[in-house]
């Protein structure tokens, strides 16, 4: 359920790219500065989004860091990386993330990779959820509430896309402050997107496995291409009108291609692969 938040990389320029890039090296530089090596494999475009919009609506609240070092996925050739305040918020949350999904599909498929990740970031997230007990909190609740819903074959895409909504709704709630009803409403709207997101994409997959998903009595549903076309609409352009309710300078174009273009990329793929089957 990661990696859908991820920028267009055609529509960027070789300078927005290299700003992209810095921000995704800062936060896996401060994962393993934080949490070891184990922690960087957390890694996502997911919190590289968030810890992006954090550092521009908090800009100069914080120290910003930047630097150019070899790491252990580029030994050879330096990167350049950046980060600031909101940074290490945004890694301790990627492992906590990370650790209890992998929880879930220990407890749920006794996935053997799930139970690794799950030993693994075990100690990391327990040094996460002191900084953020809040954070941490909802993650296991509305991933134990998800779980529920799924074991009951829900198809109530509200209720089971709003457990992932809630979540993701307080973890942009970094600081409680006057711009958490903006930052709330991003990232419930956002989690949903990418809940339904990744059902829309598994779908058959999952059918061929005899697997859930709330999706599986829609898809059969006369209109079904155009209705999940106008809640995925509906719910970036939620996600649009809070943005630009924040005071964002530094970035703003990264994050606007983000979210009016690159959160779009593995819809339209997924889109232009049926139509080439269907050819």
């Amino acid at each position: 359920m990661f990696g859908y938040v991820i920028p267009n990389q055609a529509a960027l320029s070789p300078e927005a790219q290299a700003r992209y890039r810095a921000a995704y090296c800062g936060l896996c530089r401060r994962i393993g500065a934080l949490h070891g090596t184990r922690g960087r494999l957390t890694l996502s475009y997911d919190l590289t989004f968030l810890d992006l919009l954090l550092c521009s609506l908090y800009e100069g609240e914080s120290a910003c860091v930047t630097g150019c070092d070899h790491c252990p996925i580029h030994p050879i050739r330096k990167v350049e990386w950046r980060s600031s305040g909101p940074t290490d918020y945004c890694a301790d949350l990627s492992v906590a993330l990370h650790y209890y999904n992998a929880q879930d599909k220990w407890n749920d498929d006794h996935s053997l990779l799930g139970l690794g990740f799950e030993k693994m970031l075990a100690a990391p997230t327990q040094q996460a959820a002191a900084r953020w007990p809040r954070q941490c909190s909802a993650i296991r609740t509305c991933l134990d509430r998800l779980a529920r819903y799924e074991a009951e074959g829900s198809e109530d895409l509200d209720a089971v896309s709003g457990c992932f909504g809630e979540l993701m709704a307080e973890l942009f709630d970094y600081r409680q402050d006057h711009w958490s009803p903006e930052l709330r409403n991003i990232g419930f709207n956002l989690g949903k997107y990418i809940y339904l997101l990744d059902a829309y994409d598994d779908l058959a997959r999952d059918e061929r496995k005899g697997a859930y998903n709330p999706l599986r009595t829609l898809s059969r549903e006369p209109g079904y291409e155009e209705e999940m076309r106008e809640i995925f609409e509906l719910l970036l352009a939620n996600c649009a009108r809070s943005f630009e309710r924040l005071p964002c300078v530094e970035n703003v174009d990264l994050l606007r291609n983000i979210l009016y273009s690159g959160v779009w990329l593995k819809y339209h793929c997924k889109n232009a692969k049926k139509k080439d089957k269907t050819a």
